[in-house]
């Protein structure tokens, strides 16, 4: 069982398996041994070739445990079982396995169970039609008999969690329409795993959300007010993406993804003290799996752990990395260090276009107390007169302002707007 193993092997036909150790690491396995095959696509039998695979099982008899750098294949994973005689695990089942390990909030554990579900069938069905399941060395060890009732309590299994995490999604769409009423602006923080947003969330915040040095230390979405500041904004820090996942792993976490392709702005979190080939795969990576779900005018790019590196280092990577950047916001900071983090506020300011000072005259009575709540229940109020008639000073989006000469017009009320540099959207009456 994997939470016995205390050391590996990892086995990859890729050069850069740096991510694939970190897991590892997160996971508190030792790597013992590296079996690295150059090759342009894996084995269709056994993911690496024959040499390498009789080298493999001599190193297995001394590891708890093999990690493929990849995708293994139902067929593939019971050709190396049965042959090594020892657990093996590819990219996804470390994952997994790590997500497991961290969950807390119910809806959490419940898109790790469909995940595991979905990520196991296949590798069942597998065992069961080769008939050799009571051979299994791993978790799905216990006869054909067992299997076969796991397999179709795992259906049933799949259902209720899908039908849960549907219900979810609605409370959750809901709580975001409840927030929106309110006037608040969604902001979800995304990125890959340990790129330092938990570290950017509590910097913008001054909330104390759990930072660790390993790979998914958190993993229910956490929602904060952007602190200092009069503006309604709120935050979502979200779990890390990560290369190479399928399909249907990605699907059994939509409720996650959801959060940043609803929102009002995405802040993508980059670190650069990654190489240049990791950024620069990072960066196009994040960016196809954001554009089709969110505008490109809505994504900030921070630039993050800047603190690490020399100017001469700052300015080569930036330089390399200018053309994957057209187009975008992006801000050079350090979460840590807070290093540019005002700037980066500014730009989130901006996608919300919050950059409409309106001053707001209302009668003194019954009617203009109202609206007056229904004012302060949605704006920052920067300044407020209270005399024979009530005074308000406010700045707003351009959306918002459009809504307030909507509400207040309809009374026949008045509204000035005093734009920055005397450039706003007009005045009504």
């Amino acid at each position: 069982m994997l939470s016995r193993a205390r050391n590996c092997c990892i086995v990859s036909i890729k050069k850069d398996i740096e991510e694939t150790e970190e897991l590892c690491r997160t996971l508190d396995l030792e790597v013992l041994a590296r079996i690295m095959q150059k090759r342009n696509s894996p084995d269709p039998h056994t993911f690496i070739g024959t040499g390498k695979l009789t080298e493999l099982k001599e190193i297995a008899e001394n590891v708890d445990l093999i990690v493929f750098d990849g995708s293994l294949t139902p067929s593939q994973h019971f050709r190396l079982e049965t042959s090594v005689r020892k657990i093996c695990i590819d990219r996804v089942g470390l994952v997994l396995e790590i997500f497991d390990r961290h969950a807390g909030a119910s809806e959490a554990k419940a898109q790790i169970a469909l995940a595991r579900i979905r990520y196991e069938l296949p590798f069942l069905r597998e065992w069961v039609s080769k008939s050799l399941s009571d051979d299994r060395p791993g978790f799905m060890a216990g006869g054909e008999y067992a299997i076969d009732a796991y397999y179709e309590n795992a259906r049933r299994q799949m259902k209720r969690i899908e039908k849960n995490l549907r219900r979810i999604t609605q409370e959750r769409e809901a709580r975001r329409s409840r927030r929106r009423d309110r006037g608040f602006f969604l902001v979800s923080i995304c990125g890959y795993t340990n790129s330092g947003k938990s570290t950017l969330m509590n910097s913008l915040s001054g909330s104390q959300i759990k930072v660790d040095d390993k790979m998914f230390s958190t993993l229910s979405t956490t929602t904060r007010k952007l602190s200092k500041s009069k503006w309604k904004i709120l935050m979502t820090d979200t779990v890390g993406f990560i290369r190479d996942l399928p399909p249907n792993l990605i699907d059994a976490f939509n409720a996650t993804m959801e959060e940043i392709y609803v929102s009002d702005c995405a802040v993508l979190v980059l670190d650069l003290s990654d190489s240049f080939d990791i950024l620069s795969e990072k960066l196009s990576t994040s960016l196809r799996l954001l554009l089709p779900h969110i505008q490109k005018s809505k994504i900030v790019i921070a630039l993050n752990k800047a603190d690490k590196l020399s100017n001469e280092s700052l300015l080569r990577i930036l330089n390399s990395i200018q053309n994957l950047l057209l187009g975008y916001i992006y801000y050079v900071i350090s979460a840590q260090t807070r290093i540019g983090i005002d700037r980066l506020v500014d730009g989130i300011l901006k996608v919300a276009r919050i950059s409409c000072v309106v001053k707001v005259s209302l009668k003194n009575d019954e009617e203009g107390q109202e609206l007056n709540r229904w004012i302060a229940r949605r704006y920052p109020i920067m300044s407020a007169d209270w005399g024979e008639r009530i005074t308000l000073v406010l700045q707003v989006s351009d959306e918002e302002y459009k809504t307030l000469v909507s509400k207040i017009g309809s009374v026949g009320l008045i509204t000035t707007a005093i734009a920055p540099e005397g450039k706003g959207p007009g005045s009504t009456s």
